[in-house]
């Protein structure tokens, strides 16, 4: 491998299409920690509108003849609406081999170990990283003078923040609870109680329950104070990492989710189904395509990006009165 040369974008573009299996995409790597718990949607260019029908009793005594039903329901739309997002990067590829040659067991083994499909899994990982937080906390500006990928689209927290500043997630409509700031001491008798606020139907279903990373510790901290003899062989207690919601027979699901500020005390309860992520082509989010550049190296790639919840209806949803992102409040 010679330093001196620049990066053969010949081979890295016929190398990437002749191993694209072993191309990881962005929602495969990082992001997926977040991504895995909510639902794709494929082929959306522009938006998608969830139009929901929800219906009011339909059903009564027979007596011989049918009655007349005036009002059967209602429906409620959401949308949801995707955003192009960029990946660029132009660099000193020296840097790139001597990390290869440095990272990569057998690196000199070029069969086993393409550099360049090396290179641009690289790139994509950290397109991931840079997505992680955004599923949060992005906020799309209308305006188009900011650039950064967190102004790019709406993440799940600007969803949720609009819905309560509209009124269409408040105390009056069963989907909003009041917990305040959770502590060691009450945290799992908040969330339990925020659990139990839910429909029977809803707490027969598989549902999960959206933390904060530091609120998923606050509550394994609860836990282990509570039970302190309940964990594995060769465990200490606070080693467990609660798994379900304690006392929703293992119905609930807690959801670590990485990106929110650490002094969050948000919290949210829902069903994967209704947390979603929309895309164009899968395979958009793991094409990448070297460009001539002189001596450095420069990739490009594109793809649209965007989340909405199918609905805020009570019987699917609940969350706290704490937002997201707490300077919000």
């Amino acid at each position: 491998m010679n330093f001196n040369d620049p990066i053969d974008i010949t081979a890295v573009n016929t190398a990437v299409k002749a191993h694209s299996k072993k191309i990881l995409a962005i929602d495969h790597q990082a992001a997926d920690a977040m991504l895995r718990h909510m639902t794709p949607m494929v082929g959306i260019t522009d938006s998608y509108t969830f139009t929901e029908a929800f219906f009011k009793s339909v059903s009564s005594r027979y007596t011989g003849v049918f009655k007349e039903q005036k009002n059967i329901g209602s429906f409620g739309n959401r949308t949801l609406t995707v955003h192009p997002c960029v990946i660029e990067i132009l660099d000193e590829p020296e840097r790139y081999r001597r990390a290869y040659i440095t990272e990569v067991r057998g690196a000199l083994e070029i069969a086993k170990h393409p550099f360049e499909i090396w290179l641009i899994n690289r790139i994509l990982q950290q397109a991931s990283e840079d997505l992680l937080p955004c599923i949060w906390s992005a906020e799309l500006d209308s305006t188009g003078a900011k650039t950064e990928l967190k102004d790019s689209f709406d993440g799940l927290g600007v969803h949720i923040k609009r819905g309560k500043d509209d009124g269409t997630i408040a105390t009056g409509k069963d989907n909003l609870v009041s917990t305040g700031k959770f502590t060691r001491a009450d945290i799992g008798t908040q969330l339990l109680s925020m659990w139990r606020h839910m429909p029977e139907l809803f707490r027969n279903q598989k549902s999960k329950l959206y933390l904060p990373y530091s609120v998923g510790d606050m509550y394994d901290d609860w836990f282990a104070d509570e039970h302190p003899n309940v964990h594995s062989p060769g465990q200490s207690p606070d080693e467990t990492k609660q798994q379900v919601l304690y006392g929703s027979k293992g119905m609930c699901e807690i959801v670590r989710c990485p990106g929110m500020p650490d002094n969050s005390s948000f919290a949210m309860l829902t069903l994967q189904e209704n947390v979603v992520y929309g895309m164009d082509k899968h395979s958009d989010m793991r094409t990448l395509r070297a460009v001539p550049a002189d001596y450095k190296f420069k990739a490009l790639g594109k793809y649209v990006f965007g989340t909405q919840f199918t609905t805020f209806r009570s019987e699917l949803f609940c969350t706290n009165d704490q937002p997201v992102v707490p300077v919000d409040a």
